[in-house]
């Protein structure tokens, strides 16, 4: 249940609950739940990518991966022809700034198209050789666009802020991995490091359940980090008179697999609904329509025309996505269909009930965890589901994307988050 007790967390009040928007109980992340009390909460949000680059060009462009092109391991970035949703908004009149991590999202990929302000906070180009040169948390990036809206005061703004601090490597502070976890007294550290998780995915290390739940619980220790991070940025919308009048999405761009389908803080390795179903939240102005929860499946590529639909922009017609206010208001649900696609290759087409993965094919109803594949039993489906594909990849844009040069110290930095491009878990 949840329980009336409040608490302050950074001057507002927010309320502490038994069990958290996403069904964690203890909740550890009263900032979020505090937020989807105002917002509606889609459940079944699905990502076109379980990778950072291809996933965040869908959520742009609302194109799907097929489409826009853009792939970390090829080495590819989004074309300079491809309308994006900082795009449209810029040209309406809105001023744009990106806060973001770098790596995948670094400007050479093309994902900043459209914004006039794309920059890293945490940053520190001239840190001495051998000591980390980025920090991810997510405190400095939220500090930093604060600063931003105070500075600059922009009538109309399109904001996006993205960190990678709940990411491997999990490197939660002792007080947040305290909160989470009362005692652990096995042979793991508390920093798991991109190494430590290697040796435990190709066998070299073994790891049992309370090991396992470790792991997690530093990865939660992050979450938590960045759930306070989150309250100073609600807090200073308030101060600044932006809260109410503002479009707010919270959303992410892949999950992270911990055993599920046999590795262990890893992405982009797979199309099960770990690495795809992700968290969804939007708060509309006045907090619209706030506190409900939809249960009808839909997609990343939705948000950008949802956006521009709750501010009164005119969807592209290049865009490939719905917009969900009208089904917020009662309307029909968008698109049952939910492509998704590896940079290597290979795709899932999802609907609320069946996935099929390459030749796989999984009932959702009765096998959540996608455990048990089903193509033999069901031809039927599995024929229909691949017609749908390759229906869904053949009607998009022909716009090709372009080479992404990767400098040394792009280099370094995707492999600090474990993008290396000798090695394969796939």
């Amino acid at each position: 249940g949840i329980r009336d007790e409040c608490t302050s967390l950074v001057g507002s009040e927010m309320c502490i609950r038994d069990r958290g928007c996403y069904g964690r109980e203890p909740s550890f992340t009263p900032a979020i739940d505090a937020f989807c009390e105002e917002a509606v909460q889609f459940e079944l949000a699905i990502a076109q990518a379980p990778s950072t680059l291809s996933s965040h060009a869908s959520l742009f462009t609302s194109l799907l991966p097929h489409h826009h092109g853009a792939s970390r391991t090829r080495r590819l970035a989004l074309a300079p022809d491809h309308l994006t949703l900082a795009e449209v908004l810029r040209d309406e009149g809105f001023a744009t700034a990106a806060f973001h991590g770098g790596g995948q999202l670094d400007v050479v990929f093309g994902v900043g198209q459209g914004f006039e302000i794309y920059e890293t906070p945490g940053h520190q180009p001239d840190q001495p050789p051998g000591e980390e040169a980025f920090s991810d948390r997510f405190r400095p990036t939220v500090e930093r666009a604060v600063a931003w809206l105070e500075e600059e005061e922009p009538e109309r703004f399109f904001l996006f802020l993205h960190t990678y601090e709940i990411h491997h490597p999990y490197t939660p502070s002792p007080e947040d991995l305290a909160a989470i976890e009362a005692q652990y007294a096995g042979p793991l550290p508390s920093d798991i490091s991109i190494d430590l998780l290697r040796g435990i995915n190709g066998g070299r290390t073994p790891l049992g359940p309370e090991d396992l739940r470790h792991i997690e619980s530093t990865y939660e220790g992050e979450i938590r980090s960045v759930d306070a991070a989150f309250g100073r940025l609600m807090e200073g919308l308030r101060r600044l008179g932006r809260h109410d009048t503002t479009l707010i999405v919270f959303t992410s761009d892949h999950g992270e697999e911990f055993g599920e389908h046999g590795m262990v803080g890893w992405h982009s390795h797979t199309l099960y609904d770990e690495l795809l179903h992700v968290p969804l939240l939007i708060r509309f102005p006045g907090a619209w329509q706030g506190g409900r929860r939809l249960d009808a499946q839909v997609r990343l590529l939705d948000v950008a025309p949802t956006v521009l639909g709750a501010v009164g922009v005119d969807r592209p017609g290049v865009f490939q996505g719905a917009n969900l206010t009208h089904f917020v208001a009662g309307g029909p649900p968008p698109s049952p269909y939910a492509l998704s696609a590896l940079d290597e290759g290979g795709t899932s087409l999802r609907t609320p009930e069946w996935k099929r993965i390459r030749r796989e094919l999984y009932d959702l109803t009765k096998d959540p965890g996608e455990t048990l594949d089903v193509a033999a039993e069901n031809p039927g489906v599995a024929e229909k589901l691949r017609r749908i594909k390759v229906e869904l990849v053949t009607e998009g844009p022909s716009i090709g994307p372009v080479d992404a040069p990767v400098s040394p110290e792009l280099r370094e930095r995707l492999e600090a988050l474990g993008y290396v491009e000798s090695v394969s878990y796939t």
